[in-house]
C-alpha cells in the first residue's frame, strides 16, 4: 500500500488544483447531536436527543474549488443511485480537462466512470484507505457538524438544514481544504 500512496503522491504534483473535482458519499440521521457539550462551572451538561431509528439521509456530493453540490437521498447509495447522481448532477458541470478524484467504493461503477470520461474529464483513483487525500471529507465534516449543532429532530428539518449548511460553505473553504490535502500549484508550494 505504501507504493500505491507514493505513486499517488507523485501524481498529485502533476494535477492542477483548479481542475480537480472530488466526489464522495456520506450520511446523517434525524436527531443527531454533537459528541460533547458545555455547561457552567459546577453544573452538568445535559442533552436530550430522540431515539434514532430508521430514516437515514445518504449524501452524495462533488466539490471543486469554485463550487460544488450535495444531494440527499433516503436510504443507501447504490451503484444505480450513484450513476443517477453522475448523470444529473456531476456530468453537466464537468468540462474537458477536469480531473475527478474518486475513492475505490464498489458503487463507483464502470458505467458512471464512462459517463465522466465522455465529457473529456479524467478519473484519478485514490489509494486505498487514504481519506486524507480527498478534500471533500472536510466538506462532510463542516456540513455534518452544522447539522448536529442544529439538533434537527424531523425529516423535514434535516432536509432544510442540509440545504442551509451546504450553502454556508464558502469558496475559500473549498480552496483551503484542497491545499490542506496537498494539492498545490507551483506558485503556492
Amino acid at each position: 500500500m505504501t507504493d500505491e500512496r507514493a505513486r499517488f503522491a507523485e501524481t498529485m504534483g502533476r494535477l492542477d488544483p483548479a481542475r480537480l473535482v472530488f466526489v464522495d458519499e456520506s450520511g446523517v440521521c434525524v436527531g443527531e447531536r454533537t459528541a460533547y457539550g458545555y455547561a457552567r462551572r459546577g453544573r452538568r451538561c445535559v442533552e436530550h436527543a430522540r431515539y434514532r431509528k430508521g430514516r437515514r439521509l445518504s449524501l452524495i456530493g462533488w466539490m471543486a474549488a469554485p463550487c460544488g453540490e450535495v444531494v440527499g437521498i433516503e436510504g443507501s447509495v447504490t451503484a444505480a443511485r450513484f450513476e443517477q447522481f453522475v448523470t444529473e448532477s456531476l456530468v453537466p458541470c464537468l468540462e474537458a480537462g477536469d480531473v475527478v478524484v474518486l475513492d475505490n467504493a464498489r458503487i463507483h461503477s464502470k458505467k458512471a466512470v464512462a459517463q465522466i470520461e465522455a465529457t473529456g474529464a479524467s478519473v484519478v483513483w485514490l489509494p486505498r484507505y487514504s481519506p486524507e487525500y480527498n478534500a471533500i471529507e472536510f466538506l462532510w465534516s463542516k456540513v455534518k457538524g452544522a447539522l448536529r449543532r442544529a439538533r434537527l429532530d424531523t425529516w423535514e428539518a434535516l432536509l432544510a438544514g442540509l440545504s442551509s449548511s451546504v450553502a454556508a460553505v464558502r469558496a475559500s473553504d473549498r480552496e483551503g481544504w484542497i491545499r490542506h490535502c496537498g494539492y498545490h500549484t507551483p506558485a503556492h508550494a
